[in-house]
C-alpha cells in the first residue's frame, strides 16, 4: 500500500512537464529522453531507489547552506535557447555551480563521466571555468563518506560543450516532432556511458535502429567503392 503511494508520487514527479529541453535530457542518452517522451514507460524499483538516494545528499546539502543565502543559490536556473538546467547549488562568490551526487561505492578516485558530462554542461551555460561535484560514497561507513572533485574547463572546451548540447538539442526536438528516436544520438558506443543501456527499457528498439543504421552505412559504403 506505502508502496504504491511512493510509485504515485514518484510518476507524478517524473510526469510533470518541464518547458524547453532539460540538461538532463541530453547529458546521459539523448535517444532515451526520446523514446521516454514518446513511450512512457511504467517506473520500476531502481527508479524509485535512484530518485529517492539522490533527492536524500540534494535536500542536506541545501538545506545546510540556506544559511548563506548571499553565498550560494539553489536550484539555479540556467537556459540558452531551448535548453533548461537546474544547478544543483551556485557559488555566486567564486561564480562555481556546484553538483552533488550519491554513489553506491566505499570511495572512488574520480567522478563518473556522466557526473562530469552534466557539470560541464552547466559550466557550459554559465562561462565557468571550474566546476565542483560533491560524492555521498553510501557503502563508506567510516571517516571519509564524501569527496570533492574540482573541474576545470577552457574557453575553448566550453564552446565545444555548447555546441554538443545545442545539436543535441535540436535533434531531440526533431525526434520528438518526427516520431522518430533514430533521429536522435545514442550512447551506445560510448565506453564510458553505455553501462546505462544495460538498464535501458528501450535497448531493444534502440539496438534494431542501430543494425538498421550500420546497414545503411555500409551499403552506402559499398556505392561509393563500386561507383
Amino acid at each position: 500500500m506505502i508502496l504504491e503511494e511512493l510509485y504515485k508520487s514518484l510518476y507524478e514527479e517524473y510526469s510533470k512537464v518541464r518547458p524547453g529541453v532539460h540538461v538532463s535530457d541530453i547529458t546521459l542518452c539523448p535517444r532515451e529522453a526520446c523514446f521516454r517522451k514518446l513511450d512512457p514507460k511504467p517506473l520500476t524499483n531502481t527508479d524509485l531507489n535512484f530518485f529517492t538516494s539522490g533527492k536524500a545528499i540534494h535536500e542536506a546539502l541545501q538545506s545546510l547552506v540556506k544559511k548563506y543565502p548571499d553565498r550560494f543559490e539553489i536550484e539555479k536556473e540556467v537556459k540558452f535557447g531551448d535548453i533548461v538546467g537546474h544547478i544543483d547549488l551556485f557559488d555566486l562568490t567564486n561564480h562555481i555551480p556546484i553538483e552533488a551526487k550519491s554513489a553506491r561505492v566505499k570511495t572512488m578516485t574520480e567522478p563518473k563521466a556522466h557526473y562530469l558530462k552534466q557539470l560541464e554542461a552547466y559550466m557550459a551555460l554559465t562561462g565557468a571555468d571550474t566546476g565542483i561535484i560533491l560524492v555521498q560514497c553510501l557503502l563508506n561507513y567510516e571517516e571519509t563518506p564524501f569527496l570533492e572533485f574540482e573541474h576545470h574547463m577552457t574557453a575553448e572546451q566550453r564552446e565545444a560543450t555548447m555546441k554538443q548540447l545545442k545539436e543535441d538539442a535540436g535533434a531531440l526536438k526533431c525526434g520528438i516532432m518526427n516520431v522518430d528516436p533514430s533521429l536522435v544520438r545514442h550512447i551506445n558506443y560510448d565506453l564510458t556511458l553505455n553501462w546505462k543501456c544495460r538498464y535501458c527499457p528501450y535497448a531493444k528498439p534502440c539496438e534494431a535502429f542501430r543494425i538498421l543504421e550500420n546497414v545503411g552505412k555500409f551499403n552506402s559504403d559499398s556505392a561509393v567503392k563500386t561507383a
